[in-house]
């Protein structure tokens, strides 16, 4: 399937403020295009350099063109199996949220309320249809230039994960996809081992509701909390190219610790200076930013965990313990214990 390269001004605003985590292209190019001639070639088409690939994320025009420029080079189907077999690790947060769900219901839920940050051009609906729970992908973004190919490989993905969560009752999914019938769907049935109807008015996922209370079998009501946390924390920033919800995404990756100045600006395609200035002009620097990722990590993992202080204060990039302590308290102008011992109080009274 070779996808059309034309697209106008409007669809490429639209794909510039938005971005994808390169650690996904990342794993398509070591399984796909081992061989470095191959990959410069690849690089060639699409336009792009291979520092681009050490970046965090990449914005989303430039990942279209990856993948037509893959497209072109590759066999029919060469998106199936790489999109089925990711990791639920390998989805980030949103996917260590979903698989340590209580239940496949939550799972799902889980997934469509925080489907964007794993797709930002798209959006999922829940809901019942008879007997059977259907999980549709919508897109939330125009885009004219392979989004045929990108909401399939993103509904394969979303497949994937949501199999993982269904074990042995993965042959009761049904997947549903616009357009014709293509060469590689026969090969997508016998791998995934279940319906998957094309010429379709939708795309979308689904599967019997009685499924939906059948218990998650990596079910750890901890870390569902903390990475549903973490989503929300990532959900609520916006999409909208700013610099400062950029250098955000980007300290989030990093957990709390410091990448630096240089680092965060070499991800972002820019200079120490424009990245300094960019943020002076939204009223704010990369020291503000670093100490509120901090604080919203430490506040997550005092509140939704039971790491000790201690632990928390390295995981946040504080070596000293007493040093953490003294920052926490003048970010929150209380201590990390007092934190904790108020969650805790509020947890017990119902609050």
């Amino acid at each position: 399937m070779v996808i059309s390269r034309q697209t106008d001004a409007s669809t490429l605003a639209s794909t510039h403020a938005l971005s994808l985590p390169t650690s996904y292209l990342n794993l398509f190019l070591e399984h796909l295009v081992p061989k470095s001639s191959d990959r410069a070639r690849v690089f060639a088409k699409a336009g792009l350099e291979p520092e681009h690939l050490d970046r965090r994320q990449l914005p989303l025009d430039r990942v279209i063109a990856l993948v037509c420029a893959l497209d072109e080079m590759l066999p029919a189907g060469w998106h199936v199996e790489p999109c089925l077999r990711l990791e639920p690790a390998q989805h980030g947060p949103v996917g260590l949220a979903a698989i340590s769900a209580a239940t496949v219901g939550e799972a799902l839920l889980t997934i469509q309320r925080f489907e964007r940050l794993q797709a930002p051009w798209s959006s999922a609906r829940l809901y019942r249809e008879g007997p059977r729970q259907v999980l549709e992908i919508q897109q939330r973004h125009r885009l004219s230039e392979g989004a045929d190919l990108l909401m399939e490989m993103n509904l394969l993905a979303l497949t994937g994960l949501v199999a993982s969560l269904l074990g042995r009752f993965r042959s009761a999914l049904q997947l549903e996809l616009p357009g014709a019938e293509r060469s590689w769907h026969a090969d997508l049935r016998h791998r995934l081992g279940a319906d998957v109807l094309t010429g379709r008015q939708r795309t979308a996922l689904s599967m019997p509701a009685k499924r939906l209370s059948g218990r998650c079998l990596l079910a750890d009501p901890e870390l569902h909390e903390l990475m549903t946390h973490r989503c929300r924390r990532l959900h609520r920033q916006p999409d909208d190219g700013r610099t400062t919800a950029r250098v955000m995404t980007c300290l989030a990756d990093y957990g709390g610790r410091n990448p630096g100045l240089a680092t965060v600006a070499r991800e972002l395609g820019l200079s120490e200076r424009s990245l300094s200035r960019s943020l002076a002009g939204e009223n704010t620097s990369y020291r503000r930013l670093l100490d509120q990722s901090r604080y919203q990590m430490a506040q997550e993992l005092l509140c939704h965990s039971t790491l000790p202080i201690a632990d928390i204060a390295n995981r946040v990039g504080y070596t000293d313990p007493a040093n953490f302590n003294r920052a926490f308290r003048r970010w929150s102008g209380q201590s990390p214990g007092e934190v904790r011992r108020n969650r805790r109080s509020s947890q017990e009274r119902g609050d």
